[in-house]
């Protein structure tokens, strides 16, 4: 079994990296069926947390899991072969830990919002990809948008954004990822968006991370 390796990353708190990580973990396996392996290397263990509560649920399907605080190349490496995607929680600040897993990524997803505080941490994160890139030239990082105002008014501001980001040369995913109640609601219950039912379910952000998942699965190819 061919694994590939998901680092969803950066150098700013706050833009959705962990729900990020947990949506396209969970999109990866119950959607597109998928052996996935979730690894949180992010000191606030928000995923392991959300993975805790699925493990404790026998109504939700289980989807393997680790914190690791050290040794992240060992811990990947002894899962190579095991699954077929490892998705990696990084949190929001750049770390050592981080940038190792980087260095044998095959795909580095940088969760983004349409905010100028966000944009000015590119400024950061450019020296660490440019490093990223020279040891690792076969990975394929990607921004996506997230947290996106969803009013028509704000559509130049995604569009803005979006410049800015492929002006550091990193290219976007063409799926944005928009503010909706599903996401925060889901991770409270250990649910991902796909697992919650009646009124509570949100077809539209189901479509943005299937979408997403697609995209990525797709970047095997180039």
């Amino acid at each position: 079994m061919e694994t590939k390796l998901i680092i969803v990353g950066g150098t700013k708190g706050g833009p959705g990296k962990s729900t990020v990580a947990q949506q396209v973990a969970a999109g990866l396996q119950l959607k597109r069926g998928q052996k996935v392996h979730i690894t949180d290397i992010d000191i606030q263990q928000t995923t392991t947390s959300w993975c805790e509560e699925r493990r404790n649920n026998k109504n939700l399907d289980l989807i393997a899991f680790s914190y690791i605080e050290n040794d992240i190349v060992k811990h990947l490496q002894s899962l190579n072969g095991r699954y077929e995607y490892i998705v990696v929680d990084a949190g929001g600040f750049d770390s050592e830990i981080q940038r190792e897993a980087m260095l044998i990524a095959d795909i580095v997803l940088l969760p983004l919002r349409p905010k100028r505080r966000d944009l000015k941490s590119l400024r950061d994160l450019d020296t660490v990809l440019e490093s990223v890139k020279s040891s690792n030239p076969e990975v394929q990082i990607r921004a996506v948008l997230n947290q996106c105002p969803s009013l028509p008014s704000q559509v130049s501001r995604i569009l803005s954004s979006k410049d800015i980001i492929e002006s550091f040369g990193i290219k976007c995913a063409p799926t944005n990822i928009y503010t909706r109640n599903v996401y925060d609601d889901a991770e409270e219950a250990g649910r991902s968006i796909f697992e919650m039912k009646g009124k509570d379910r949100d077809k539209k952000a189901e479509s943005e991370i299937e979408e997403l998942v697609d995209y990525l699965m797709s970047l095997e190819v180039q």
